[in-house]
């Protein structure tokens, strides 16, 4: 059976550099995925060197938690390498593809908790996806060591720019002036297969530097404020039909939220109601299960979206919903939670005329307006300052982040 692997213009470039260490900073949908996969299996097709039985090496794709790695590549793998004749067993809980001869294993892996997991491993090829999202210390402290006492072994390096104040501004530059890396920068326009109505539209629906950082891979200063594109004109007074209601949930023993947000036929969003803790008392779940059955019952709400850090609290939101025949509350699920990327979204839904506040929410209009990153030594950190009120924001950003990424 034969394996055909096949690469656009931009793709073949990374793949035929023959540079130990490859830095890769792309837009999105370039095909970085396809590209890692790629060189990761010719890695290990093409090992010609003797294996110590006792520390055998492997050939790693890792992102920055399993769960992330196993549903982005295990399943193309898969469709890649089942049943190929040089394929001699597929491990489907550990994750790993063993091949047939003096070849190394190709392992699927996290690194959560700064790579604790990938400690004493041997590799001889490192697929590195989404590298904006890990730990430096991962990759200097676990990744880095992995590859030091295997001949020939060599590192891809993936990403997507996070602003100036983030590890990898530094990092490309560093990797642009070493004789042993070769840096590549790519914008999704690179791509030949994607289509320009679908850029087209990104312009359109996306704030200018959020689109530069997201699909022409820019290292973009940021402003402070999160939430720069909420003007006036997203507070309303009056509120229209509305064809869905959702639910917004935060937990916290001090700090519950609740928010209840509307969805018209014109696909818009309204925020109608909100309720936090503003005491300093410790709040019950049986009340906060019952403020929740207050919000369901008065605006017919279709569905929650809570916070996903507290399982038993979902399925305890699920079993009243059940119990009481309140369908939203039944039918409560876990939120979207990057939190950037659902920051960026709200945004994006103001930057649209997509997303209002109705105007008796003084607080939160507030709170929306005052949202800011963190500041460390006059740099603008594009992380949450600390300190501030943000949990209804949290509401907010679960329903619309899932929402938005599911349609």
């Amino acid at each position: 059976m034969n394996l055909t692997l096949k690469l656009h213009h931009k793709q073949a470039q990374v793949f035929s550099d023959r540079s130990r260490f490859k830095l890769v900073i792309a837009g999105r949908r370039l095909g970085k995925s396809r590209l890692l996969l790629t060189s990761a299996i010719y890695a290990a097709l093409s090992f010609n060197q003797a294996i110590d039985p006792a520390s055998p090496p492997v050939c790693l794709i890792v992102m920055p938690t399993l769960k992330a790695c196993r549903q982005i590549h295990w399943q193309p793998l898969l469709n890649l390498l089942e049943g190929q004749p040089f394929v001699e067993n597929i491990s489907r809980t550990d994750f790993r593809i063993k091949l047939k001869g003096n070849k190394p294993d190709i392992l699927l892996r996290g690194a959560d908790n700064n790579g604790d997991s990938l400690r004493g491993l041997k590799c001889y090829y490192v697929g590195v996806d989404e590298f904006q999202d890990f730990s430096l210390k991962a990759w200097e402290d676990v990744i880095y060591p992995t590859l030091a006492d295997t001949p020939n072994s060599k590192a891809l390096l993936i990403g997507t720019p996070k602003g100036k104040s983030h590890f990898l501004y530094k990092f490309h530059q560093q990797a642009k002036s070493s004789k042993d890396w070769s840096y590549f920068h790519f914008i999704t326009e690179d791509n030949p297969f994607v289509p320009r109505r679908y850029l087209e539209q990104a312009k359109l629906s996306l704030p200018p530097r959020v689109y530069k950082q997201e699909f022409e891979a820019s290292f973009e200063d940021f402003e402070g404020q999160f939430y720069t594109q909420f003007n006036n004109h997203h507070i309303v007074d009056n509120l229209p039909n509305f064809e869905f209601t959702y639910l917004g949930i935060d937990w916290g023993d001090i700090n519950p939220a609740l928010s209840v947000i509307g969805f018209t036929k014109d696909r818009k969003y309204y925020l109608i109601d909100a309720w936090e803790n503003n005491s300093q008392t410790p709040v019950v779940i049986d009340d906060f299960i019952n403020k929740a059955v207050y919000f369901c019952n008065k605006y017919n709400i279709w569905r929650g979206f809570a916070d996903p850090s507290r399982p038993s609290s979902i399925i305890e939101f699920q079993k009243v919903g059940r119990k009481k025949g309140i369908k939203g509350l039944a039918k409560t699920i876990a939120g979207f939670n990057k939190v950037n990327e659902g920051i960026q979204i709200v945004d994006s839904l103001f930057y649209q005329d997509r997303f209002f506040v109705h105007s008796s929410l003084l607080n939160t209009i507030n709170q929306i307006r005052s949202y800011h990153r963190e500041v460390k030594d006059g740099i603008i950190l594009d992380i949450e300052a600390a300190n501030q009120q943000t949990h209804v924001l949290d509401c907010i950003r679960y329903t619309l982040a899932t929402l938005e990424k599911r349609i």
